[in-house]
């Protein structure tokens, strides 16, 4: 009961967490969509594991594939504790290190007692609760529903809080599409559609990051695929250039004088300042925000229009607030997410197009957190731990069935 329970907890994420974007704070208890449905699911994976025999399945964790992301999970641990000792704000470390092992907490839930059914149907209600949220979009677009605007431009945001996050969201399915159709040298008119409804609302999200961020997974993909695909890339970048404001923007990114002068480069330059100055434990985790005030006061020539910002770079953020040790650590889980994707499509005979599809999400997730916070928004990053899980024990339960 508890295992069917949990299943169903599953589908009930992967269909609504895309399609609600509610965010709210108890305190220092962060509570969301995601994490409400989180907690459920977590709990009854643990009595599933107590009262259903699910404890065997711990054997899962000693995978080849899995002992370097557990060892580095453990030392997170451990510099999570040391940080909260020395954050300023224990409240504010407390609620980064809940989010973080929620993460956690699910990837590990979905290795130890996802099936291969449940992973099946989890990958499918997924990407429908993602094409729903992008014809929304659509319709954002034609009646002007979005709040977000550039020199009177609408950018669509869809379900998620702002256009940056609906852009790297559309590129966690964008391949897809892509893969199939290149795979059975066949145009589907369903997976025709799909593109096109995806790179409608990348190119409206209007977000710079996210277009270079689909280019380069793009590039990966098909050099993967095929050397001789990566000729086809100027048939992508045609869209970014047809149309004079897309185009404006698209070119800004070429400018080093833009560049240097953009509010973006101030940031950046914040954090780097408070990871120098902070360079073995940093500020303590959550803590970036209670110290930015004082840096933009010390160094007014780095005040960005109001008087709190995020550093806009994820890898930054966490260099400042924990140090160097800490900041390598939080880089190499993520690339240990990204290896596992690897991993299961150079092995994998089922799963290959979801593995490429992903492959093409993680390179483009991990140039975007260089330009925008998003492993520390739950709605979306959450999804990059457990798409990861559901491919790699897919690809698991796939080999012991030809074992």
């Amino acid at each position: 009961m508890f295992k069917r329970l949990f299943n169903i907890s599953i589908y009930v994420f992967v269909l609504l967490v895309p399609i609600l974007p509610l965010k709210i704070k108890l305190g220092f208890l962060p509570l969301s969509a995601d994490f409400i449905i989180a907690s459920i699911l977590i709990f009854f994976g643990i009595l599933s594991l107590l009262f259903e025999g699910g404890l065997k399945e711990i054997k899962n964790l000693k995978d080849r594939g899995l002992k370097q992301i557990n060892i580095l999970i453990a030392l997170f641990v451990i510099f999570n504790i040391i940080s909260f000792f020395i954050a300023l704000n224990k409240g504010a470390a407390i609620s980064e290190s809940l989010r973080f092992f929620e993460y956690v907490f699910l990837f590990y839930f979905v290795v130890l007692l996802a099936d291969k059914r449940t992973i099946k149907r989890a990958f499918v209600l997924f990407f429908a609760s993602m094409v729903a949220a992008a014809l929304y979009g659509v319709i954002q677009f034609i009646f002007g529903l979005s709040p977000y605007t550039v020199n009177r431009n609408i950018r669509l945001n869809s379900t998620f809080v702002n256009p940056n996050y609906w852009g790297a969201a559309v590129n966690i399915v964008i391949f897809y599409p892509i893969v199939e159709m290149i795979k059975k040298r066949k145009v589907n008119i369903y997976n025709l559609l799909f593109l096109v409804l995806f790179l409608f609302n990348l190119l409206f999200s209007l977000n710079r990051s996210s277009w270079l961020a689909f280019l380069l997974g793009l590039f990966v993909v098909l050099l993967i695929l095929n050397r001789k695909f990566i000729f086809l890339i100027p048939a992508f970048v045609i869209p970014l250039i047809a149309h004079p404001f897309t185009r404006k923007r698209f070119i800004t990114l070429l400018s080093i004088e833009k560049i240097t002068k953009d509010a973006r480069f101030k940031l950046w330059k914040t954090a780097y300042l408070m990871f120098k100055e902070h360079f073995l434990l940093g500020v303590g985790h959550g803590n970036y925000r209670y110290f930015y005030d004082d840096y933009i006061k010390r160094f007014p020539e780095l005040f960005v229009r109001k008087e709190l910002w995020s550093p806009h770079n994820s890898f930054l953020k966490m260099f400042a607030e924990m140090g160097i040790f800490g900041g390598l650590n939080f880089m190499l889980i993520y690339i240990m997410l990204f290896y596992l994707v690897v991993i299961v499509y150079n092995k994998t005979r089922e799963y290959k197009a979801i593995a490429l599809s992903l492959i093409g999400f993680w390179v483009s997730y991990l140039f975007q957190n260089n330009f925008n916070n998003l492993m520390f928004i739950p709605q979306l990053n959450v999804f990059a731990w457990l798409l990861t899980a559901f491919i790699y024990k897919a690809y698991v339960l796939e080999a012991e069935e030809e074992f």
